[in-house]
């Protein structure tokens, strides 16, 4: 008696099928982009404001040694008179960093704390650059000092009390993300408004403008403030941190929050 088999074929995908297929996998990753990196802007906006709160806490305990909050420091070689950034690094988790300066050995290091997870900022120049004194390599910053208020001067003291009777600790604002051009995320100079941490009285951690825009192309580093989220985060004296809108650029209410003594002279009380 005859045997007969009979074998099923599988069916493939035709062409439009798969291109069906396609198509709509292309739509979902079109809808799901913008998602994630909404929720990596978000994330990487989080974290700079913790890292303002981090410097603001920093700067609070360095008052609570020295009776003074931390200025931008003097243009010399004496590592005494550096900048904020330098002096609080023992108020940051960064104690070795700042004995190894003391004893002249500048390590060329990134520090979490002061640098923006929403740029990929070369974290420390490799090259001095410019006419920076003294000529050292060391960590950037994406924060810089309100200038304003914390001069370019190591003799110019300021007490959390002097701010308090002035404007008020809550109206005056610390420090700030510092505005940058895309283009130089990639800086690798000690110099140039983006001068290291072992320097004092440089555009690069301290800013006098009242003007703050979104990072973009055409504004390399200036005196602006910015960021490349949709505001600029600031600490204010309080250790408050205020993401604070594009809208308020120049505004009475930004500079006033920048000079809280209107050019009064200020010390240690």
């Amino acid at each position: 008696m005859p045997r007969f088999v009979f074998r099923k074929h599988g069916r493939g995908f035709t062409l439009i099928e798969l291109l069906v297929v396609i198509a709509i996998i292309a739509i979902l990753i079109g809808l799901l982009l913008p998602a994630v990196q909404k929720v990596r802007s978000a994330a990487a906006r989080s974290q700079t404001v913790n890292n303002l709160k981090q410097i603001g806490l920093a700067c609070h305990n360095y008052h609570d040694t020295y009776a003074t909050l931390p200025n931008n420091g003097s243009n010399t070689g004496n590592r005494l008179n550096w900048c904020w950034a330098f002096q609080i690094l023992p108020y940051v988790e960064q104690q070795n960093l700042y004995n190894q300066a003391q004893a002249g050995s500048y390590l060329a290091v990134p520090i979490k704390t002061y640098l923006c997870p929403g740029r990929n900022h070369t974290p420390y120049a490799t090259n001095a650059g410019g006419s920076n004194s003294p000529k050292i390599m060391g960590p950037h910053t994406d924060y810089a000092i309100n200038n304003k208020s914390f001069q370019n001067n190591w003799a110019f003291k300021v007490s959390m009390s002097v701010i308090t009777n002035a404007r008020g600790t809550a109206n005056t604002i610390l420090a700030g993300e510092k505005a940058m051009d895309p283009r130089y995320y990639s800086n690798t100079s000690s110099a140039n408004w983006d001068e290291c941490i072992y320097s004092g009285g440089y555009g690069g951690t301290g800013r006098n403008g009242n003007l703050v825009v979104q990072d973009r192309v055409g504004d390399p580093f200036g005196n602006d403030w910015g960021s490349p989220f949709g505001g600029c985060p600031f600490v204010m004296c309080d250790g408050s941190v205020h993401l604070v809108s594009y809208s308020l650029s120049g505004s009475a209410a930004m500079t006033a929050a920048l000079n809280y003594l209107n050019s009064s002279p200020l010390g240690v009380d």
